[in-house]
This record gives structure tokens, C-alpha cells and sequence, in this order.
């Protein structure tokens, strides 16, 4: 692995003047665990790392009606927390399949997002509760809605210059339930699809209908023919096999070496049917 230079700010002018300095030859880091084995894979090769670790404005979390993520909040305490597991069941659901335990020590959101794999487990569950990512540079503070973020595999709208600090999920209301659910290789591998469901019922009307998948696209995306499919509508076990149909027909896998278009496109609908059922469980 090429050898590189590591920086630790402890705070975000710090970052900023020192991604000023190197330009470039610079890339920041937070847990590390994609970015590490991309390196090695020499995907990138930065001169310079400049690690968001020791950024205590970064770290943590607030659930408060809706949630405020710290962008360097640790899997493992947001998998540990019932407060969390409360207010967004299908977030933690996707951190407590993300990879292994020890990755999940180190890992953190921000860097899961920003890194704009198409099979981040991170993204559906934060597309489906509507999540606005603030992004921070030496220019100031932008909100984004995170359907926005992503523009492709690894690309995101953010500038080199800027750093993900805060993810907002807004506060559900009425009877609502999430899930997510995921399928690899094997246990908590990387997804060959995953799906993530929003579901506001009245009775067994949907009111509102957010449904999302990963590692079916160029990147994360909302479904939004099985949501319009849903929304207003009584749901039975017909319209939600019919729901499971659409979603097979609207993403757009590839083959690759973890599985093939015609599987993804498969168990993309049986995903989103099983997420379905998931979360009106959990409005109810």
C-alpha cells in the first residue's frame, strides 16, 4: 500500500485549512473502512489523509421527536441504543448487518454515505425517513435532501473541499412504521440488493409510502412507481405482491462479480414485499 502522510485536526477550521494546504493530493477519512481497502485496492492514492476522528462536533447523536446524527457517531452505539432503535427501526436494522462487529467499532455514517457505494446499507433507510445531509466547507453550511446527494457511484454534490458533519431525520407522525431489510453472499456481506420501507397507515389505508433500495442501481434510489402504487390504497396481500412486481421492473441492476441482473432484479421485489409487511406491522 503507498505510504501517505496523516493529519488529525481537532476541529473543522483545522480540516479545512489543511485540505486549503494539500489540495488535491488530500482526501479525509473517517472510520476508514472503505476508504482504507480502496487505497489498497489503488482505486485512490492521496498523498495526505485528514482524519475526522478527534472532530468533537462530529460525533454523537440526539433523538429528540426526530433525530440528529453526528456524522462520526459510532455504529456500534447507534446499534446499541433502544432510543434509536425506537425512533428509526430500519436504520439500525441496516447498521446491525453492516459488515462485522469490530468494523462497526470504527465505522460511522458519514463515511458510508460519502462514499457513495451503490450497496450502502446506510442510504435506503435515510432515503425512505426523508434525511437532510448538512455538508460544511470552507465557504460555509448547505442542507442537502439526501435523494440529491448521490450522483453516482462514489460521486456525491459535494465539493473535495467539503466535509458530511450532520445527517437530520425528521420526526414521524401518526402510525408509522420503517424496515430494512438486506441480502449478500453471505452474513453481513456486502448487499447484492437491499430495500428499506417507510409506511403511515390509516387503518389499512397507506397514507404515506417511502420505499428505497440499494445495490439495484447506479446509486441508491426511491422507488417512486411502488410508493405512488401504494399511497392512498388499501393494502392486501395482492396489492403487495403487485407492489413487488414494479419494484423488480424499476431498478436497474448490473451483473457484477456478487450476483447477476436477473437475481437483483428478483430479490429486489422480494425485498421491498418483505419490508412492506414489515412496516405496517410496526404502524400498527
Amino acid at each position: 500500500m503507498k505510504k501517505f502522510d496523516y493529519y488529525q485536526p481537532e476541529n473543522l477550521s483545522e480540516a479545512f485549512d489543511l485540505m486549503e494546504k494539500f489540495g488535491e493530493t488530500a482526501k479525509y477519512i473517517a472510520g476508514g473502512t472503505d476508504l482504507i481497502v480502496r487505497i489498497k485496492q489503488k482505486a485512490i492514492q492521496p498523498d495526505v489523509l485528514i482524519s475526522l476522528r478527534a472532530i468533537g462536533s462530529l460525533k454523537g447523536f440526539k433523538v429528540n421527536g426526530g433525530i440528529s446524527l453526528g456524522s462520526m457517531a459510532l455504529f456500534r452505539d447507534i446499534e446499541r441504543s433502544e432510543e434509536m432503535r425506537n425512533a428509526c427501526p430500519a436504520l439500525v436494522e441496516a447498521v446491525s448487518v453492516l459488515a462485522n462487529p469490530q468494523v462497526r467499532n470504527v465505522a460511522t455514517p458519514g463515511g458510508n454515505i460519502s462514499n457513495a457505494a451503490p450497496s450502502a446499507d446506510c442510504a435506503p433507510p435515510l432515503l425512505v425517513t426523508e434525511a437532510v445531509l448538512t455538508v460544511a466547507g470552507p465557504g460555509g453550511e448547505r442542507d442537502i435532501p439526501i435523494e440529491t446527494f448521490f450522483e453516482g457511484p462514489g460521486k456525491t454534490c459535494m465539493d473535495a473541499t467539503e466535509i458530511l458533519t450532520r445527517i437530520t431525520i425528521p420526526e414521524t407522525v401518526g402510525k408509522t412504521g420503517t424496515a430494512f431489510l438486506k441480502v449478500g453472499r453471505v452474513s453481513q456481506d456486502i448487499a447484492i440488493a437491499n430495500a428499506a420501507v417507510l409506511m403511515m397507515m390509516e387503518g389499512k389505508t397507506c397514507r404515506k409510502c417511502r420505499i428505497a433500495a440499494g445495490a439495484v442501481a447506479p446509486v441508491p434510489l426511491r422507488l417512486h412507481r411502488v410508493e405512488a402504487l401504494l399511497e392512498g390504497k388499501k393494502v392486501d396481500q395482492e396489492l403487495v405482491e403487485e407492489a413487488g412486481r414494479v419494484a423488480g421492473s424499476e431498478v436497474q441492476p448490473i451483473t457484477d462479480v456478487r450476483s447477476t441482473e436477473e437475481y437483483r432484479r428478483h430479490i429486489a421485489g422480494v425485498l421491498v414485499k418483505k419490508a412492506i409487511q414489515e412496516a405496517m406491522g410496526r404502524a400498527g
